[in-house]
């Protein structure tokens, strides 16, 4: 069974490892910070494995109008 991750997912592990990261950094017991650690790594690894089922393309390229990276830039002063 594979599964297919999208970016929201892995920001969210990336998201979560980060704040491991910063929570071994202020934690005092070294048993808890290594083990924030180790999981904040586990988690950069499972994103970096999960990110080559990455499409290349957007998955709602073919929406049209309504999808907002199809328009242009708007550069107006008011």
């Amino acid at each position: 069974m594979s599964y297919a991750a999208h970016a929201r997912d892995l920001r969210n592990l990336l998201s979560v490892a980060a704040k491991l990261s910063v929570l071994a950094e202020q934690t005092r017991a070294q048993g808890d910070q290594l083990l924030f650690l180790m999981t904040a790594e586990a988690l950069e690894k499972r994103a970096d494995k999960l990110s080559a089922t990455l499409p290349d393309t957007h998955h709602d390229q073919n929406v049209g109008n309504i999808a907002p990276w199809g328009h242009r830039p708007v550069d107006v002063i008011i």
